[in-house]
């Protein structure tokens, strides 16, 4: 394994040291994964980077979806 050092501010410092006291792993590990989880999220674009150009641009035709409550019945409920 290789070693670097690199240069942090203050804050950083003091939350990688508390999850370090918090997890009982090294901050060289912490550290570590979180390079890791960085390389490896994807770098495709989301659904709404490909359509950004078209959100918000069609019409429902209702001029108070947003603020009448009627529309918002049933929303978030579970149906079984």
């Amino acid at each position: 394994m290789k070693t670097i050092s690199l240069k942090i501010d203050a804050d950083l410092y003091a939350w990688l040291e508390k999850q370090s006291k918090k997890s009982g792993r090294s901050k060289s590990a912490i550290t570590r994964d979180a390079l890791k989880k960085s390389r490896q999220q994807k770098t495709e674009p989301s659904c709404h980077d490909l359509m950004q150009d078209a959100c918000g641009s069609f019409r429902s035709g209702v001029k108070d979806l947003a603020t009448n409550k009627k529309y918002m019945k049933g929303f978030g409920e579970w149906k079984r």
